[in-house]
């Protein structure tokens, strides 16, 4: 979370004109202290920054709000028929009363009874948003959101680790996040669809070094390299990576703030239908 002074440079929108936009046009709806200081999150930092960019073009800022809100609607779409049997606020809930054995079998079926990549999308993603929104509310404590992270960051290793190895030949992709950076939920979802598509994948995990990138990128000679920008504070480091491993292989980003970085392809925000199709790309240039 970010204070006003912070989020006006991490954006470079002022002060004032984050309020006005607030108040006239609704595009962020900031978090309160108790002392009723405002904080903005990574999504409000994120539209924010698309809405600065749309100004800064010509765009008039009510046209402007109304083109980020609808986007941001978009991304929030109730689950599409085939999703998961679960509903987007289970997680949460399990948050509040720190239920280990309904979340354990809640994220057992969300991962057994549907594809991967749609249970990514349309329930895993979703339902992490609102876990988010209700820790911003206060319904769930720091404790209860770590708990429902680490219970999902190990599901979804656990079923990366069981999903059949690549056939011979197959190509191969490195997954992972730069230096400093340690929010593996995303990339790990990545992973673990591109995976079950039929790619060689070689997870990396969080905080690696550039230099062990560009090590690993030389004696690997990966078809693809993976990272995400999933916070503001990311930036620098994924451009170090980017800079360095572009010479040597092609780079595509993930990540909330995945266009504010140059040099390497984005893949946009469904995690699941972008490894999906990465996957098919890669498989059907090597057939």
């Amino acid at each position: 979370m970010y204070t006003v002074g912070r989020t006006a440079q991490l954006t470079g929108v002022p002060r004032e004109t984050l309020r006005k936009w607030e108040q006239r046009y609704g595009v962020v709806s900031p978090a309160r202290t108790e002392g009723n200081y405002r904080l903005y999150d990574d999504e409000a930092v994120r539209r924010l920054s698309v809405m600065r960019d749309l100004v800064d073009s010509g765009w008039a800022p009510r046209e402007a709000a109304r083109r980020v809100l609808d986007e941001s609607a978009r991304t929030a779409d109730l689950p599409r028929p085939g999703s998961p049997p679960v509903r987007l606020d289970d997680l949460a809930a399990c948050g509040e009363d720190f239920d280990v054995v309904r979340l354990e079998a809640m994220l057992d079926k969300a991962f057994t009874e549907t594809d991967l990549a749609i249970a990514v999308d349309e329930w895993l993603m979703p339902s992490l948003v609102r876990l988010g929104e209700a820790w911003q509310q206060g319904t769930v404590s720091v404790a209860g959101e770590h708990f429902v992270s680490a219970a999902v960051l190990r599901r979804l290793a656990q079923a990366f680790h069981q999903l059949p190895h690549a056939e011979p030949g197959a190509p191969q992709v490195m997954v992972g996040l730069a230096r400093g950076s340690r929010h593996e939920l995303g990339v790990m979802a990545f992973a673990m669809v591109l995976r079950s598509r039929g790619v060689n994948v070689t997870y990396l995990g969080a905080d690696l070094p550039v230099e062990s990138w560009v090590d690993t990128v030389r004696a690997l000679l990966p078809e693809a390299v993976v990272l995400a920008v999933p916070t503001v504070e990311d930036l620098p480091a994924v451009r170090e990576a980017v800079q360095a491993i572009t010479p040597i292989a092609t780079v595509l980003l993930g990540g909330a703030h995945q266009g504010r970085v140059e040099g390497a392809e984005p893949l946009g925000h469904r995690i699941g239908e972008a490894a999906a199709d990465l996957a098919a790309r890669l498989l059907a240039s090597t057939a």
